[in-house]
């Protein structure tokens, strides 16, 4: 609906590859599209539709060949159309399209029952198909696309969110898509509803054909006609029909002029009899598909899917096609939608953006009323900031006046000013001449030195190693005229308590022979900068682990959706007939991954909640035995019939100060774990009691499979399974890991391979009971 301002980038980078000699279609796939529109490539709605086509095919590396058709459909009748397209069909076969792609209604319609070869011959797209044609489309088992199903309760659920209940008069026909459009809103009308607003409403009869009473509904007793206005505000929304083809002048201009109070119309379906209702009619008019809207027709809005989505979901499908996955993969779906609103119709019926919910998309909106706030916020700011910098002019001009009185005398003091400076700030003036180094009295001082000049062999001995050839090498430079001044930092240890980093800033007098400069103690700045390096590595690892958790999330989310959403297609599917055993082994399988993804959002909410320091913890004294007890309840009557759950306590139960709901969630946690890798033995559950560091020992050993050394170490890494085909999502035993810790405790593993596992749970000892 709007034009997408990328594409001028896209062009940019195209012109700017082609004058740096490279092309921006290299390493791209080249396809021939044949693009069909319903209506006349006048029609504003199809501006920028090229553009934006080859745009989507362009961000998957396609370079599309596209060639386009537009049907004109309302200049012509059904049999001179079906002629129009079988004729240019013709014309397109030996340019051998790979792939055909159509938009709305009338379009797929005569493309398919032209019956052109090259039809059956060519996958097929469509989109933008409010009333698909299904028996014409079992017909063509290459055609695949996206059903843009009207929703007419959503768009009435849209007028009285705005106006409350309305007198909605929806524009209806005798045709085919007008039959189909009846059909489908009876379909959304429960009969407690349709009963409520329209009691005398008969539908469709034996030979497919509507009847509604003619332009009147009653409601409650009363009789609204033409010829009657009913200025009070209905209590209920009221239903009204008009045959758009059938009214006659009079009444329709009547209805069109405003005299129907607290009215608004809603159009479903575009052709010559209803695109311009919405220009002429009095009051708002809305509509349920997305032709015509937002392009000058006069309609305010309704529940759509915009042109942008159509483009991008087919350009999508039509790609995967290309690509080579089957059309039997890819069914007949339906397009997504969303409530939309234009705000020039918004201007003209004065509807307030206040009124409006947050969900809404409002198209056409200027910028300055888009980000008003943002604009009025600019504009306190650039005035605050100009008031500021004059502010600030005026007085740096007094300022400078007082300055120039204080010149002499700042002048005189300038001298003693920067000896302060330098003593202040830590710098000290040095001179090197005759291999003899002298320094500032203050310098000695702060290095822990005696005040007297050092020989260049004694400066030499309080230098790093590493840094002794770098310090000869830089004096070498000087005195072979090579360098003239130059900044050295090297390691110094003047009072024997450790190396220290120095900065030494000189220049060479030539004439004079010497070396003069200045020298600091940067061992602050470098152990600043160490800080900032190591921050910044930490930095990265954390970005890295990011990383690596955004992806195992990505994997392990999409392996239960992936077979949620592939058996519950085929449920759902009218083409593949399954036996009452499958459908219920699919179930099955969409339950068990459903509960698969419930456990791991679950899991990935335990953790964040304990990280981040949010998750809480009641502790409470605690009877071990009781709860060990508790557990061994729970879980007898769950294992398979080939393993045994033992439970080992000893006789004086142990009393320890710890959350009781936490520690149950490790425990089971580690129980589950054994179940799932013990086919048959044993699963152990128990607990001693150490005087030694006073802390209790629970153990959940087991007769399972066993964990390879190699694995052991990584064992309660995130996302880290022992079997990648086993159910679970990874993470159970680093929550376990963590909840723990916060327990104050820690857990040990033993295991050996093929003979089984044993987990330790060791938690510190707050009293107990003899």
């Amino acid at each position: 609906m709007q034009k997408n301002q990328t594409l001028h980038i896209y062009f940019l980078i195209c012109i700017l590859s082609i004058l740096t000699g490279t092309s921006c279609n290299d390493s791209y796939e080249k396809r021939r599209i044949l693009v069909i529109h319903s209506y006349e490539a006048e029609y504003a709605g199809y501006k920028h539709n090229g553009e934006k086509i080859q745009q989507q095919f362009h961000r998957q590396k396609i370079h599309a060949d596209i060639r386009t058709f537009y049907l004109d459909c309302d200049s012509y009748r059904e049999k001179d159309e079906l002629n129009r397209m079988y004729n240019f069909l013709d014309t397109t076969a030996n340019w051998k399209p790979e792939i055909i792609l159509v938009y709305d209604d009338q379009a797929t319609y005569s493309l398919m029952a032209c019956e052109h070869p090259l039809v059956k011959q060519t996958p097929v797209v469509f989109a933008g198909v409010n009333y698909p044609n299904w028996k014409l489309l079992k017909q063509y088992p290459n055609v695949t696309g996206f059903w843009d199903k009207p929703e007419f309760m959503k768009t009435v659920e849209q007028i009285e969110k705005l106006f409350g209940p309305m007198r909605i008069h929806f524009w209806l026909d005798n045709t085919y898509l007008g039959r189909q459009t009846m059909e489908l809103f009876i379909s959304e009308i429960d009969p407690l509803r349709m009963k409520e607003y329209a009691p005398s409403l008969n539908v469709i009869n034996e030979n497919g054909f509507f009847h509604v009473l003619r332009d009147t509904i009653q409601h409650n007793n009363q009789l609204f006609t033409n010829n009657n206005i009913l200025p009070a505000k209905p209590a209920h929304t009221i239903f009204n029909f008009i045959n758009s083809r059938e009214t006659s002048s009079n009444n329709l201009l009547w209805v069109l002029s405003g005299l129907h109070r607290h009215s608004v119309f809603v159009q479903s379906k575009r052709d010559f009899t209803s695109k311009r209702l919405g220009l002429f009619a009095s009051s708002p008019t809305f509509t349920v598909i997305n032709e015509g809207f937002g392009v000058g027709e006069g309609l305010t809005g309704g529940y759509l899917t915009s042109t942008e989505d159509e483009i991008k979901i087919s350009v999508d499908r039509a790609i995967e096609l290309l690509r080579g996955k089957a059309i039997s993969e890819t069914p007949i779906t339906q397009s997504p939608k969303q409530f939309v609103l234009d705000w020039i119709e918004m201007q003209r019926w004065h509807i307030s953006r206040k009124n409006i919910p947050a969900s809404y998309q409002i198209i056409n909106m200027p910028l300055t009323e888009r980000y008003k706030t943002l604009f009025i916020t600019l504009g306190i700011l650039l005035l605050l900031i100009v008031t500021t910098v004059i502010l600030s002019l005026l007085r740096l001009y007094r300022k400078e006046n007082r300055t120039k009185k204080e010149t002499q005398k700042s002048l005189r003091k300038s001298e003693r000013f920067l000896s302060l400076a330098l003593s202040g700030g830590k710098v000290f003036a040095y001179q090197l001449k005759d291999y003899t180094f002298y320094f500032d009295n203050e310098f000695y001082t702060n290095a822990g030195l005696e005040q007297k000049p050092i020989l260049i062999n004694e400066y030499l001995d309080h230098l790093h190693p590493g840094d002794i050839q770098v310090f000869k090498k830089d004096i070498q430079r000087a005195y072979s005229g090579e360098i003239m001044e130059n900044i050295s930092q090297i390691r110094c240890n003047f009072d024997g308590k450790g190396y220290q980093w120095w900065e030494f800033r000189y220049t060479y007098n030539k004439e004079d022979d010497a070396f003069n400069g200045l020298c600091l103690n940067i061992q602050q700045k470098k152990k600043a900068e160490q800080e900032l390096i190591e921050a910044r590595q930490k930095a990265e690892e954390s970005d890295k682990m990011k990383s690596t958790f955004l992806a195992n999330m990505s994997h392990e989310i999409r392996t239960p959706l992936n077979a949620i959403v592939g058996f519950s297609n085929i449920i759902a599917s009218n083409e593949v007939e399954l036996e009452i055993e499958e459908k219920v082994e699919f179930v099955r399988l969409i339950n068990n991954n459903c509960d698969l993804l419930l456990k791991l959002i679950n899991d990935i909410l335990d953790l964040s909640r304990i990280e981040s320091g949010r998750m809480e913890f009641t502790f409470t004294r605690q009877n071990l035995t009781t709860l060990i007890n508790d557990i061994y309840q729970t879980h007898q009557l769950l294992l398979p019939a080939e393993v045994k759950l033992i439970q080992e306590t000893p006789e004086t139960p142990i009393f320890i100060e710890t959350d009781r709901h936490r520690l149950t969630q490790v425990i089971t946690n580690l129980i589950n774990n054994a179940v799932k890798f013990t086919q048959k033995g044993y699963i152990k559950l128990g607990y001693k009691y150490s005087e030694a560091d006073s802390s209790v020992y629970i153990t959940i050993e087991d007769t399972g499979i066993g964990i390879p050394k190699e694995k052991q170490k990584a064992i309660f890494e995130r996302f880290n399974k022992l079997d990648e085909f086993a159910q679970g999502t990874g993470l159970g035993l680093s929550i376990c890991q963590v909840i723990v810790k916060r327990l104050k405790g820690h857990i040990t593993l033993q295991s050996e391979e093929r003979k089984g596992s044993r987990f330790t749970v060791c938690l510190p000892l707050i009293d107990h009971q003899q």
